[in-house]
């Protein structure tokens, strides 16, 4: 309990009993329903394109990432991984988000001692929406969630000459030359 002492040598109370105990009941609602919701995937909401009725994927790509150290200290190339081809190197200072987007899922694989060399899905969705997936930890980032210029970081990896559908034209199809 939180007590102050006035100059005549009494204490108050600055927060009342009742709201402590409204405070606790608070939070152990909170932490019983995660619980709930983790173990059972009731009340969870998650953007999964391939659960969506008319949704399917238009440009696909394997990546990999030549580094396991993607924090920043040296070159990074991004290959295809089917035919092995370097997309792109990110040297130090560049592709942050490339970077940052990865860390967590090169964790999770450190976590379960798996090969960190195995390729993740790129993919783009008849929607418009681009998610990259690893499929030994089954993670998925929905990329539009990080906003649309990093978002397009990742876009230019996929293959060139796709005509995705943009959600913005109304279900119409416009190629997008740079990709």
């Amino acid at each position: 309990m939180i007590r102050f002492e006035d100059d005549g040598g009494l204490q108050k109370n600055l927060v009342p009993p009742q709201a402590l105990w409204a405070i606790a009941a608070l939070l152990a609602t909170v932490v019983l329903l995660a619980f709930i919701g983790r173990n059972t995937g009731i009340g969870v909401t998650g953007f999964d394109a391939a659960d969506r009725e008319g949704v399917v994927p238009v440009a696909e790509r394997l990546i990999s990432f030549g580094a396991e150290d993607l924090a920043g200290g040296g070159d990074v190339p991004v290959k295809d991984w089917e035919t092995g081809e370097v997309l792109v190197v990110l040297e130090p200072g560049q592709g942050g988000f490339l970077r940052g987007a990865i860390r967590p899922l090169s964790r999770e694989r450190r976590i379960r001692n798996a090969d960190p060399a195995e390729p993740y899905r790129l993919t783009r969705w008849s929607d418009g929406r681009l998610t990259l997936h690893d499929p030994i930890s089954d993670l998925r980032l929905d990329l539009a969630a990080y906003g649309s210029t990093n978002a397009a970081s990742f876009a230019t990896l996929l293959p060139r000459g796709e005509s995705p559908v943009d959600p913005a034209s109304s279900g119409s199809s416009s190629p997008d030359a740079k990709d």
